[in-house]
């Protein structure tokens, strides 16, 4: 009908090109029909695009819901039959069956080439013929990027411009900057087509003022394609940067003190390390115990002349540096005594150098007041000393034995209830004598023994 239309209302030129487009619009029909579900025939062959990446295996899945007993057939991008049913057409060992039954038909394609990329068709010989195709999509693989532009060291404050360079991806890969983890925004990627093959080669520039900081940084180009998971194409380059030393003095130690040995040192951190340092001290002149020892400064005995601020200067060729350090130094007797301490001072006095002694009898630790005519009663006292020549009186400290101290009555706290008992060496014990008489002399107990030495004791008035 629509052709008798067509003759009846046009020209024969014009007739032509109606019956062209209806063809046109009926193969579009069929190719559209051919992807979607089974609709309402149960025979129309359903496929399904693929991608895969160039050097992969890919998978082709043809399938019907029903079969009048006719046989599934795969075709290549050329339409050469790769295998029909379970029989291989193509000799391409490339090409493996997986699975051919009445509704199904399943073929793998390994190690894939960008060679294989393009539609692939499945047909089932029914009457009429039905056919669905698959596109396959092989991904080119971009290169490992190459970053170029930073041969040789820069120094501080100059400017750099990158390069990076990624070929054999298809589609078009992108690129991206990275210094340490902080991503860096370059120029728009510039693609250009390979001659000899569907792929293409991207480049990315970068432009850097460099800093001291960026000395030793990790510059990174990485690739994002398809092909690949992110990171696993990139490239990394440290930044050289020259740059002057930063100074700075460290001391020996926080208190130097008067008389002690001590040292300063001069630490610069520059690119390259500084090889040259220099001493001085601001308003005056070095002294002539300070000893200049490269990046050292040592006094050899610190005096109080040696106060002062001093400046060290680094040179790395690159520039110089320089760093100060006020020094102060401290009295000796700060921070120690130059006599031993002073001892408690006691009421016990001694005409003779004291020796070891011992109370045996609990009275004997406290001695009464004293009374304006009552005589004391005599305490049970054992005193022994070896004859020495006379000296004058002294107040000793043996760490070994125990020293006088103030009597137990004057002080009660300062001694316990008891006083353990310890008899004094051998060679100088004798039998316990007992004082002949006990007297009080200006508020002064004395006691007089067999030994020509006399103990005073003082009492509280």
């Amino acid at each position: 009908m629509s052709v008798m239309l067509a003759r009846m209302t046009f020209p024969s030129f014009q007739r032509s090109v109606v019956m062209a487009l209806v063809a046109l619009m009926l193969l579009f029909a069929s190719s559209v029909r051919s992807n979607f579900v089974y609709d309402d025939d149960p025979f129309q062959p359903v496929t399904q695009d693929e991608t895969v990446s160039v050097g992969g295996t890919v998978t082709l899945t043809c399938s019907v819901k029903e079969n009048d007993n006719s046989s599934l057939q795969w075709s290549n991008t050329a339409q050469q039959t790769l295998y029909f049913g379970e029989k291989r057409a193509l000799r391409d060992n490339r090409i493996q069956l997986v699975k051919s039954t009445g509704t199904e038909l399943i073929i793998t394609i390994s190690e894939v080439q960008l060679s294989d990329d393009g539609e692939y068709t499945c047909s089932i010989f029914t009457m009429p013929v039905r056919t669905a195709r698959a596109t396959v999509t092989v991904l080119g693989v971009p290169g490992k990027p190459v970053i170029t532009g930073f041969e040789d060291a820069v120094h501080e404050g100059s400017k750099v411009t990158l390069t990076c360079t990624s070929s054999g991806s298809k589609p078009p890969a992108k690129l991206h900057w990275y210094r340490d983890q902080e991503e860096l925004q370059g120029r728009p990627d510039i693609v250009e087509s390979n001659p000899d093959e569907p792929t293409y080669t991207v480049t990315s520039e970068l432009m850097l003022t460099v800093t001291r900081d960026d000395n030793d940084a990790l510059i990174a180009c990485a690739v994002d394609h398809p092909s690949i998971a992110n990171g696993d194409k990139k490239t990394e380059q440290p930044l050289n940067v020259l740059f002057s030393p930063s100074v700075w003095i460290q001391a020996e130690n926080d208190l130097p003190r008067e008389g002690e040995k001590f040292y300063l040192q001069c630490v610069g951190n520059g690119n390259p390390e500084p090889t040259a340092y220099t001493w001085d001290k601001k308003d005056g002149l070095l002294s002539l115990q300070v000893k200049v020892d490269g990046a050292f400064l040592r006094f050899e005995s610190l005096n109080k002349s040696d106060d002062g601020i001093y400046m060290c200067y680094a040179d790395n060729g690159i520039g110089r540096g320089d760093g100060s350090f006020p020094l102060s130094v401290q009295d000796s007797d700060l921070f120690g005594f130059t006599s031993p301490p002073p001892l408690l001072s006691s009421s016990l006095a001694f005409t003779s150098p004291p020796h070891p002694f011992i109370f045996t009898s609990a009275e004997s630790q406290t001695l009464p007041p004293p009374t304006s005519s009552a005589s004391v009663p005599t305490p049970s006292v054992s005193f022994t000393f070896p004859p020495s020549p006379p000296t004058s009186p002294t107040l000793s400290h043996s760490p070994e034995t125990p020293t006088a101290s103030l009597s137990n009555a004057l002080f009660p706290d300062l001694l316990p209830s008891s006083v353990p008992t310890r008899m004094p060496p051998s060679p100088h014990f004798s039998t316990p004598a007992t004082p002949s008489s006990v007297t009080q002399l200006n508020g002064v107990h004395t006691f007089t023994g067999n030994s020509s030495r006399t103990h005073a004791f003082n009492t509280p008035q």
